[in-house]
């Protein structure tokens, strides 16, 4: 049986070697942001220089139909 078209014509992409989250920080589903475990503050509100700095999407990798005509 031939394989399906998306798996003949899908990309692939190596798995991402980045930190997915915050060091020292804790998710709170509830609330929906990062809190510092040693304050409990929000992430966006400690004064910490180790914290990341917000950033823009540019690293992610597309996928879908932005890839039309490619």
């Amino acid at each position: 049986m031939n394989e399906h078209i998306l798996v003949s014509k899908a990309k692939r992409y190596d798995a991402s070697q980045t930190q997915d989250h915050p060091i020292s920080c804790t998710f709170l589903q509830k609330a929906g942001y990062w809190a510092d475990d040693a304050s409990g503050l929000p992430m966006m509100l400690i004064d910490d220089p180790k914290r990341p700095k917000p950033q823009t999407k540019k690293a992610d990798i597309e996928t879908g139909e932005d890839q039309k005509g490619e």
